[in-house]
């Protein structure tokens, strides 16, 4: 009889620190699925700022329409931040769905875990209906010693203590079980919600991109005054490519004693070394220059949507909030700082053999020769007012060749 006592008492015990555990991982694991959803929503909330801006100054566009290039302009720009709203709001939709599977899962656990619960109880009360108070009472009286006596009341008093834990267990199980069911139900509806939302924002961007098509073919009307334009930011570019060859040649050509310095200390053969070296070894895990930035103008070949010519972009375009901080995305030293036609103020930090350009930036915290570390702030990105717009130019160059920044940067954004 004590031995049986004893091995309930024991299986009991196991089962609510099993119980225990296992919700406490739930928890654990949902907390973090809704952290996530948070920062997808905090992007999503970003993004839909950028886009109302682009389409406060696309609707002043559409009112100047002989302003035609402005409108494209803006136009492009907004459908890439929509489009990237619209991979977030994805994001946020299969966030939403793995708390679904998981508050199911959880279900699932609360019922396997209320039935045990429900057959262990029953076992009980079938021993005390079969047993009653008067056979403890027996058990007790034909102890043999008084450490018997002891040993039996002992055990026969834990077992009525966790007949009412197991009472208790029961309805807090129960309610659990409740709660989780009307969160799923809560859940769902988010779920809806959310892959309704992502077919609005589908379907007005599909108009959107519809309203360009037909600015190109009012844009081809005017091809003598787009063959300018497009001239002339061939001229930009090409002026900046030499800018950047002919000031990274002029300061490699300095010796280490020649070379920029930050307070006393020059920046020495081993310290560019480690610069080099640090940035090498961070390829594709490189901090985004600005927060909540979406690329709109990708690195390389572009091909014009009107005359169909093609023309290289040096670096990307990175669209955010007006004057929002830029951060140097590595250790190094900045060895000019000067405006470019076409790109506004620009920062350039070189990090050993790695060049990094900041442009159209419209304000600037550093000055040549700051020695810098990853995360330094050196300047807010554009604004209405400059050349580009809400925009920060990025560039990368590996010595005198320029590279995809894509292939550098983290691939999720900050």
């Amino acid at each position: 009889m004590t031995i049986r006592l004893v091995f309930i008492t024991i299986l009991l015990i196991t089962l609510q620190l099993d119980v225990a555990f296992s919700q406490s991982s739930y928890e654990q694991r949902r907390t973090e699925i809704r952290d996530q959803q948070q920062n997808t929503r905090s992007e999503i909330e970003s993004l839909e700022e950028q886009i109302e801006t682009y389409r406060s100054r696309l609707q002043r566009a559409t009112e100047r329409y002989d302003d035609m290039y402005s409108q494209y302009r803006e136009l492009t720009r907004m459908i890439a931040i929509q489009d990237e709203r619209i991979r977030r709001m994805e994001q946020e939709q299969r966030q939403i769905q793995q708390e679904l599977n998981l508050i199911e899962e959880n279900i699932g656990d609360l019922e396997t875990q209320l039935h045990a619960l429900i057959e262990q109880f029953q076992q009980t009360l079938t021993y005390l209906y079969k047993h009653g108070r008067t056979t403890e009472l027996a058990l007790i009286l034909t102890s043999t010693s008084i450490n018997q006596l002891l040993v039996r009341s002992h055990y026969l008093a834990k077992f009525d203590q966790f007949r009412a834990e197991q009472e208790a267990q029961i309805r807090e199980t129960q309610h659990e079980y409740e709660m989780a069911r009307r969160d799923l139900d809560s859940t769902r509806q988010r779920n809806e919600q959310s892959l309704a939302d992502i077919q609005v924002e589908k379907e007005e961007l599909a108009e959107q991109e519809e309203q360009q098509k037909r600015n190109v073919e009012l844009l081809e009307n005017d091809i003598d005054s787009w063959e300018a334009q497009l001239a002339q930011k061939e001229e930009e570019r090409r002026q900046l490519d030499e800018i950047l060859t002919e000031l990274i040649d002029e300061e490699g050509s300095l010796g280490t004693d020649a070379r920029p310095s930050a307070s006393s200390a020059s920046v020495g053969d081993d310290e560019l070394m480690a610069f080099e070296s640090s940035f090498n070894d961070r390829k594709g895990q490189l901090p985004w220059p600005v927060e909540n930035g979406t690329i709109i103008e990708r690195f390389g070949e572009r091909v014009h949507p009107v005359l169909r010519t093609t023309t290289p972009n040096l670096g990307i375009d990175i669209a955010a909030p007006a004057r929002s901080q830029v951060q140097v995305v590595n250790d190094g030293y900045v060895f000019r700082v000067q405006p470019v036609t076409g790109y506004g103020d620009m920062v350039m930090v070189r990090h050993g053999r790695y060049i990094t350009v900041y442009g159209n930036l419209s304000d600037i915290f550093v000055a040549r020769g700051d020695v810098l570390n990853r995360g330094d702030v050196i300047g807010l990105s554009g604004d209405e007012n400059s050349i580009r717009g809400e925009v920060l130019f990025f560039v990368i160059r590996d010595g005198s060749t320029n590279v995809n920044p894509e292939d550098w940067i983290q691939q999720s954004r900050p």
